[in-house]
This record gives C-alpha cells, structure tokens and sequence, in this order.
C-alpha cells in the first residue's frame, strides 16, 4: 500500500506534479498484478476515514485531470455535514474541525459505485 503525503503548494500547476511524484509505488513486482485503486479520505483521531464513495469520484476526477482545487464543497455527515477540501493544501474544513485530505492507493477492486434499479413494480 502506498499513500500520497500532503504537501503545501502555491499554485495549481505544481501542485499536479508534486502530487504524481509523491505517488511512486513502492509495492514489490508481485504485488503489480494485484488490483488497486485510489481511495480519498481524511486522517481523523489518528485513523483513516474515507470519504463518500461520490466524493471520492469527484476529487480523483479533478485529480487525474491535473484540475487540483482549492475550494471543493460537499456534504459528509461524520465530518460534521457541510465541508470544504482544499486540495493544494491538503485540508478539509468543516464545523468538526480542520482535517488533513489524504489520496492512498490500496488493495482490491474500486468501489462498484450505486447499481440502477431494475424498472418495474414488485
């Protein structure tokens, strides 16, 4: 497992660089066929707590585009409901407090994400 380091950047551009740089691998040539994913979350009391699945999609989105921002808003109800992710920074920011934002690589498929509903009654 690898997790990518916050760091504190001053501009956007740099702030792409830094953050693919800092996410070298370090898993050995086995571990390469196993399948990974990205997950976002904040470090909280010393543990690890991801996001919402969607927010989750959301940041890698902006992330993989090179698009870091600084003032991404969401909903998540254990950080206290409204927060913002600032992700030059590396922060989360809500009524519970600041929270460092963390993007770290790990082990198993993604997420499958929310399934449609077959149409139809009963």
């Amino acid at each position: 497992m690898t997790i990518d380091q916050p760091h504190k950047i001053s501009s956007h551009s740099n702030a792409h660089e830094l953050n693919r740089s800092s996410s070298a691998t370090t898993m050995n040539m086995t571990d390469l066929n196993k399948p990974c994913h990205p997950e976002w979350g904040v470090m909280r009391e010393q543990a690890f707590h991801p996001l919402a699945f969607k927010h989750q999609k959301d940041l890698e989105s902006h992330w993989e585009s090179g698009d870091v921002i600084s003032d991404f808003y969401f909903w998540q109800a254990n950080l206290g409901g409204y927060c913002m992710a600032d992700m030059v920074q590396n922060v989360v920011i809500s009524s519970e407090g600041t929270f460092v934002l963390m993007r770290r690589i790990v082990e198993g498929a993604a997420h499958p994400g929310r399934r449609k509903k077959k149409g139809g009654m009963g």
